[in-house]
């Protein structure tokens, strides 16, 4: 356990691009938002009474989707040339996205009662479009809300970071194919679509927590088990 904390915090370390890309862009919509501030008071623009605007904190999944793409792609042969263990590996990116996901949760959460409130306020009068708010989880109080939406980073996460890792091999490529084939297989064919819709209103937009927790938390370890055979083919 030990060693796969040390992997997690050697993933968070060297995820830097990730940070710098968010930080990059949540500091432009402070910037924007800033100055459409000054331009409405010094009435040069008028918002009009309904307009909306995307969460801040939800541009914080970016860090989450650019790290589930970095890690597979460059810490694999990093900590292995460190002396680490395939193990290690598959262990310590686990810890990675459920640090990375709880974390991106909870200040999405702080956000929205906070900085998001602040500009609907001030200038977002129609409101702001936040996840929590788009998928109904908001409904269910605050914590439900959050743990609802670490659930469904962690599955995005680990989705990406699986999925990622085989692009060098052949089935990776099939995994893609398959992907692109099922949406557009799917989507015209109504039985087919109807599958679909089932299956993204199991682990987004279930009337029921529990059940869409319990779906996005089995799907991600079903997912993310897939990576100790990826792992043990995968070269140094």
């Amino acid at each position: 356990m030990r060693k796969s904390l040390v992997v997690a915090k050697i993933n968070l370390q060297n995820i830097k691009l990730a940070y710098i890309i968010t930080a990059i862009t949540m500091l432009v919509i402070v910037i924007q938002d800033i100055v459409m501030i000054i331009l409405e008071k010094a009435g040069v623009f008028r918002n009009p009474p309904g307009n909306m605007t995307v969460s801040f904190g939800n541009y914080l999944f970016l860090a989450v989707i650019l790290g589930a793409i970095f890690i597979p792609a460059w810490n694999f042969r990093r900590i292995m040339n460190l002396g680490g263990k395939r193990r290690d590996f598959f262990l310590g990116c686990a810890a990675t996205y459920v640090i990375m996901t709880a974390a991106v949760s909870l200040i999405c959460v702080i956000l929205f009662y906070t900085y998001d409130r602040l500009m609907v306020s001030l200038l977002y009068r129609g409101g702001t479009l936040d996840i929590m708010y788009w998928f109904g989880w908001i409904n269910n109080g605050v914590i439900v809300a959050f743990i609802q939406q670490f659930a469904f980073l962690l599955l995005l996460a680990v989705a990406i970071h699986t999925l990622w890792a085989v692009q060098d091999k052949w089935y990776g490529w099939c995994a893609d194919i398959a992907i692109v084939a099922i949406i557009s297989v799917f989507t015209p064919i109504a039985p087919l679509r109807a599958a679909l819709v089932w299956f993204f209103n199991l682990i987004i937009f279930h009337p029921n927590a529990f059940v869409q927790i319990t779906a996005c938390m089995i799907l991600a370890a079903a997912i993310y088990s897939l990576n100790m055979a990826i792992l043990a083919r995968k070269a140094i």
